[in-house]
C-alpha cells in the first residue's frame, strides 16, 4: 500500500493560519487590498504561496477572515470604552484617543507620519473587491459602534453629566463620524495630533454648552493639560 500523505498537526496548522493572518493584516493596512498578494505574504512568513492556498483557498477568503477578526476586536475595544458605566463621556472620548493612538503608533514609527493604521478605514476604499461577508463585517462595525455611542450619551444625560435637553442623538452622530473617519483624518493631517485636538475641542464645546449639574460633571480638558493616552478597561 502507498504511504499515507503527511498532514500538519492541528496545532501547527492553527499556528500557521494565525501567522498568515497577522502578516496579511499588516500588509493590508499598509498597502491596501490591490497591492497585497499571496506572494508578498509568503515572502514575509517564509513559506510558499501554495501553503497559503492550502489554508485559505483564495485571497478573498483570507481577507474575509482577517476582516472578521479585526472587526470583532475593534468592536470589543470600542464597546469596552463606550459602555463602561463608571466612566464619564470625557473619559470615554479620551479612551478612544488612547486606543487610536495605540494603533497609529504601530504603523507610524520614527519620522514616518500620516500612514494608514486602520484596516477598517483602509478596506472601505476597496469594498467592491471584498466578499459579501467581509463587506457585512465592515458595515457591522459602524452599526455596533453607533449603538454603543448612543448608549454612552443616553447614560450621560441620565446621570446628569449632560443636560436632559442636550441633543444627544446629534452629538452621538458627530462622534460616530469622527470615529469612522479617524484614519483618514490623520492621513490628511500628516500626524496624529490634529485628531487628538479635534476630540478635545469637541469635548470642550459639548461640555461648555450642555454640561449638566449632576455628580458626573467634570471640567473640560484643555490643550495645556491633555489627558493620558490610556484606554479605560472594561
Amino acid at each position: 500500500m502507498p504511504p499515507k500523505p503527511k498532514t500538519q498537526p492541528p496545532v501547527a496548522r492553527s499556528g500557521m493560519r494565525e501567522t498568515i493572518k497577522k502578516v496579511a493584516t499588516e500588509l493590508l493596512v499598509k498597502n491596501g487590498y490591490h497591492n497585497t498578494s499571496f506572494r508578498h505574504i509568503a515572502e514575509r512568513v517564509g513559506i510558499t504561496t501554495t501553503n497559503i492556498h492550502y489554508h485559505f483557498g483564495s485571497k478573498q477568503q483570507l481577507v474575509e477572515e482577517v476582516v472578521k477578526d479585526y472587526v470583532a476586536d475593534a468592536t470589543a475595544r470600542h464597546q469596552a470604552i463606550w459602555l463602561a458605566p463608571d466612566h464619564t463621556l470625557a473619559d470615554k472620548l479620551r479612551g478612544v484617543i488612547a486606543y487610536n493612538h495605540e494603533r497609529y503608533k504601530r504603523f507610524n514609527r520614527g519620522k514616518s507620519q500620516g500612514r494608514p493604521w486602520s484596516l477598517i478605514g483602509r478596506l472601505r476604499l476597496d469594498s467592491e473587491d471584498l466578499s459579501p461577508a467581509a463587506r457585512e463585517s465592515l458595515a457591522g462595525f459602524g452599526a455596533s459602534v453607533h449603538k454603543a455611542i448612543d448608549h454612552a450619551f443616553a447614560l450621560a444625560c441620565a446621570s446628569g453629566e449632560l443636560r436632559t435637553d442636550a441633543p444627544r442623538d446629534d452629538l452621538a452622530l458627530l462622534v460616530v463620524n469622527l470615529v469612522n473617519s479617524s484614519s483618514v483624518f490623520t492621513q490628511d493631517a500628516g500626524s496624529f495630533e490634529p485628531l487628538e485636538q479635534f476630540f478635545f475641542a469637541f469635548e470642550r464645546v459639548m461640555l461648555s454648552v450642555y454640561a449638566g449639574a449632576g455628580p458626573a460633571e467634570k471640567a473640560p480638558s484643555t490643550p495645556h493639560s491633555p489627558a493620558p493616552r490610556r484606554a479605560p478597561q472594561p
